[in-house]
């Protein structure tokens, strides 16, 4: 690979690396990822430890997951979600120690 190769791909990371940040720079997005770190969680029980409606918690979930941010599974009517990288866990603890 030559150098305007890596430079290429380091662009493009940088470029998903800024969408993520982008994405989670809100304090309930913030908030969610803290609870999810501690496992899977499904959105009622999201929801009670926000304090938040469901709709709004689901469209934040749902533009996380559209992000790749978070992942989700189904299992029977309720839906359980994760963080899909530990990497996005490691960026919120570096940026809180700020």
């Amino acid at each position: 690979m030559d150098l305007e190769e890596i430079v290429q791909v380091e662009a493009a990371q940088l470029q998903k690396a800024a969408e993520i940040l982008k994405t989670v720079a809100h304090p309930v997005r913030l908030r969610i990822i803290d609870i999810l770190e501690r496992g899977e969680r499904c959105v009622n029980e999201l929801c009670r430890l926000l304090n938040t409606a469901q709709p709004y918690t689901s469209q934040q979930l749902n533009l996380m997951k559209s992000k790749g941010i978070l992942a989700s599974r189904r299992d029977g009517n309720l839906m359980y979600y994760r963080v899909a990288h530990p990497s996005v866990v490691k960026v919120i603890h570096c940026v809180r120690q700020q």
